[in-house]
């Protein structure tokens, strides 16, 4: 727990002053519980046995007793609601900003992070583990931290009055010690076997419910369901095993304590009948030993707590200490106006380094030319359109805007800059115009709606029950894909970026949709710097430069009646056309 604690430091150190003030209102609240033993020691060897101590005797001496331990115990709870009020409020905002913290820096890692990981894994991360965590802190400053406190009291009174029966009531130690180290360990081990298949669970059903169209059309139901029964009994068994051993836990550690106190009763009393002890201050530290057993139960009733925290903050500080593998170097400056110089110097890049996708690459793309990337599936178009805002680092080479290399740019400068309109366009929850603002977060109402209706949005728009404020369900799924591509076109258009990006933004559309999305796109690409990944006949031929890419390497370049006249990958491939000017081989790659 120490480990965690120090693990997440940084996290608590804006709450140093409600520490402190907790801390302080601990320390006193220990303080009154040691006191608290002390008036029926008086009641006892005093009062019961008539002797008198100062001037107050039987009957007052008595009534003091009781006003003393009303008085102590009436403060001793105040402290100790105020303790865990004020550490458990630390609990609940660490939660808040660890939370943050985390999503904050999950935005921020490479794509090539979050392509090898699972949405529903990662947002269990987010909910679950650092709930747990919090679960875990608020124990150990609400609970183990004040019990621990008055250990180390009692410890140092027992042993300033009679050392003996202080080493006495430690002998159980040792035993305890053992069997919450072998406990806490397996049930550490089961609880993060549990978490990790919580989070299987959750990333299959984030992924079948995202894709749910998917799996209601090719009745797929039994089957994801037989696969998330597989997944929750793997959960089940783990947590099941986690639950045994913690239930025999506590039961290991009552049978401990109670030989403890049973020894201690014992001594004591032979004490007691040869006049080596007091009856009150056996009764002190009768008292004093129940306490001093607390903590070591609090720990053994906790530790299941103890343990799945500790397995979410492993979870939780794996996500936190990866590294996004396209940062801003050290020394990065801003990228000005872009005048719309775009080229790729003999760039080599492969997801995995050992597989490359593209090799040697150089392409150029002069301020206002639009140049098309055609070729077979899989050849590395798209790739080359990722590389461009920098949503990739090359493995060897050089991607250069205005002549400089994007690596030595902020990337918060480049990507303002460009902007990417995909195949398949993702839209968030919110409304029309909040998902048109999502590039150009200042742009006003009326700059937006200007820009949707250059995108054609308004053709469909009016149509909704609330116009331009209708909510969009999550990803967009209440609109068509014409729909969403016109929205995404709006979105790119009021960024008014010098650089714009396309990659296939037509695939799969019905003709009509075609036809409006292409007629936004006209005006997107308006005196700019494009780069499209092109399968239409039209787009090819308005395109100053084709790059016939394959095997991820330009193979050719030319305009579209240069590559068309001469033998070679493009006009194997333009020969395929339709008749609607798309051909099945040029897709997104």
């Amino acid at each position: 727990m120490v480990a965690v604690l120090w693990r997440f430091r940084a996290t608590l150190a804006p709450h140093r002053g409600r520490l402190a003030a907790g801390g302080a209102l601990i320390l006193l609240g220990s303080a009154l519980a040691l006191a608290l033993p002390w008036p029926l020691k008086i009641v006892v060897d005093e009062v019961l046995r008539g002797g008198s101590v100062g001037p107050l005797s039987g009957t007052p001496l008595l009534w003091a007793c009781i006003a003393a331990i009303a008085v102590v115990a009436a403060l001793g709870a105040l402290t100790t609601y105020l303790a865990e009020r004020t550490l458990s409020g630390v609990g609940e905002r660490m939660l808040a900003y660890l939370r943050t913290a985390t999503f904050a820096h999950l935005q921020r890692l490479s794509l090539s992070y979050h392509q090898t990981q699972r949405v529903g894994d990662l947002g269990n991360r987010l909910t679950s583990d650092v709930n747990t965590i919090q679960g875990l802190l608020v124990a150990a400053l609400s609970v183990l931290l004040p019990n621990v406190t008055l250990l180390v009291g009692i410890l140092v009174i027992s042993v300033t009055i009679d050392p003996f029966f202080a080493l006495l009531s430690l002998l159980v130690v040792p035993p305890l010690y053992l069997v919450l180290v072998r406990y806490r360990r397996i049930i550490k081990g089961w609880a993060a076997v549990a978490r990790k298949e919580e989070g299987r669970v959750a990333s299959h059903a984030t992924e079948v419910l995202g894709a749910i169209r998917l799996v209601t059309t090719n009745a797929g139901e039994d089957r994801s369901e037989r696969r998330f029964r597989s997944f929750s009994d793997a959960r089940l068994a783990a947590g099941l095993q986690r639950v045994d051993f913690a239930a025999r836990l506590p039961a290991a550690v009552d049978v401990i304590v109670h030989l403890g106190r049973a020894l201690v009763l014992l001594v004591g009393t032979l004490r007691v009948l040869d006049g080596a002890m007091d009856l009150g201050l056996l009764l002190v530290f009768l008292a004093y030993n129940e306490k001093l057993y607390q903590p070591v139960k609090q720990l053994a009733k906790l530790q299941t707590t103890i343990s799945k925290g500790q397995a979410s903050a492993d979870r939780v500080q794996e996500v936190l200490a990866v590294e996004s593998a396209v940062r801003d170097r050290p020394g990065a400056r801003p990228l000005r106006r872009l005048r719309g110089h775009v080229a790729l110097r003999d760039v080599t890049f492969g997801y995995d380094p050992a597989r490359p996708v593209l090799r040697g690459v150089t392409i150029t793309a002069l301020p206002g030319e639009m140049i098309a990337l055609a070729g077979p599936t899989g050849a590395g178009k798209s790739t080359i359109g990722g590389l461009v805002p920098r949503l990739y680092d090359v493995g060897s080479g050089s991607v250069q805007l205005d002549g400089h290399d994007v690596r030595d740019l902020t990337l918060d400068s480049i990507r303002a800059q460009v902007s990417l309109v995909p195949q398949d366009s993702v839209l968030m929850s919110g409304t029309i115009l909040e998902n048109i603002a999502f590039g150009a977060p200042h742009a006003t109402r009326a700059q937006l709606i200007v820009a949707a209706e250059a995108a054609h949005v308004d053709e469909f728009v009016h149509r909704l029950p609330d116009g331009w404020d209708t909510e969009v369900h999550e990803r967009g799924s209440s609109l068509s894909g014409g729909q969403r591509q016109r929205i995404a076109i709006a979105r790119a258009l009021v960024r008014d970026t010098p650089v714009v990006i396309l990659d296939e933004p037509t695939s799969g559309l019905d003709a009509v949709s075609e036809s409006l999305v292409m007629r936004g796109l006209e005006r997107l690409t308006a005196g700019r710097t494009v780069i499209v990944v092109a399968h239409r006949l039209s787009t090819l031929q308005r395109a100053d430069r084709i790059y016939v890419i394959d095997g991820g390497r330009v193979v050719d370049s030319g305009t579209h009646a240069q590559l068309a006249a001469r033998p070679g990958v493009f006009r194997d491939m333009n020969e395929l056309l339709d008749n609607r000017g798309t051909a099945p081989s040029l897709v997104a790659g």
